[in-house]
């Protein structure tokens, strides 16, 4: 991974945290400050391998969205930080130990039942780290294989049996990029649109629509 790359990420980055704090505050105010150096250590020492520089540069910045909470004046909790396409959160540390434990799990059953070429993603799960999650079974990661994929996002909807995963972008630099496009002009990414999602008290967080 070069410098040229690692810089990518950065206005990318920019963009679409400014979009959100512009256009969609209670979203924003859901990012968590940076993570620590130890932690991150931590996490490449459990991982047993360094961190994409996207996904490292990324968790300097934010530790994750942090879960929404009620409002006192409000029966209602406003689902912001849910600002990824099908509703994917930004994971912290801690939530990126516990899913990848479930990617090494999943990876070794899809191994044991010989149902897969030896490059499938399905199979090589250990060698991905997450960084987003719905609440649906899905999760969003960062392929570290080396070669061609490395850096490669995607969503996998492991909950529905949907192990095939769906490529995102070749990176998260562009993934942002592109989520950011969306946003400015309301056009969509692969299929899902963005909209908002609005309480009766008016607050409002983005969200996103699928269009097949």
């Amino acid at each position: 991974m070069t410098q040229i790359d690692v810089a990518a990420f950065g206005p990318a980055w920019a963009r679409f945290e400014s979009w959100l704090l512009s256009h969609s505050p209670a979203d924003h105010a859901a990012l968590r400050g940076p993570a620590g150096h130890e932690q991150l250590a931590g996490l490449e020492s459990r991982l047993g391998f360094a961190l994409h520089p996207e996904l490292k540069a990324l968790l300097e910045l934010h530790d994750g969205a942090a879960e929404p909470v009620a409002d006192p004046g409000s029966r209602t909790v406003l689902p912001a930080g849910k600002f990824l396409p099908l509703g994917h959160r930004l994971s912290g540390v801690d939530d990126i130990v516990m899913m990848y434990d479930v990617l090494v799990d999943v990876g070794e059953d899809n191994i044991e039942a010989d149902l897969w070429e030896e490059d499938a993603l399905a199979v090589n799960l250990h060698q991905c780290v997450p960084f987003a999650l719905p609440n649906d079974g899905g999760v969003a990661f960062i392929d570290h294989r080396p070669g061609a994929s490395y850096g490669h996002v995607y969503e996998m909807g492991i909950g529905s049996g949907d192990l095939s995963g769906t490529l995102w972008a070749t990176s998260l630099a562009e993934l942002f990029q592109a989520l950011a496009d969306a946003l400015e002009s309301g056009s969509p990414f692969l299929h899902y649109t963005p909209t908002t999602h609005e309480d009766a008290s008016g607050r409002h967080c983005v969200e996103w629509e699928v269009r097949r």
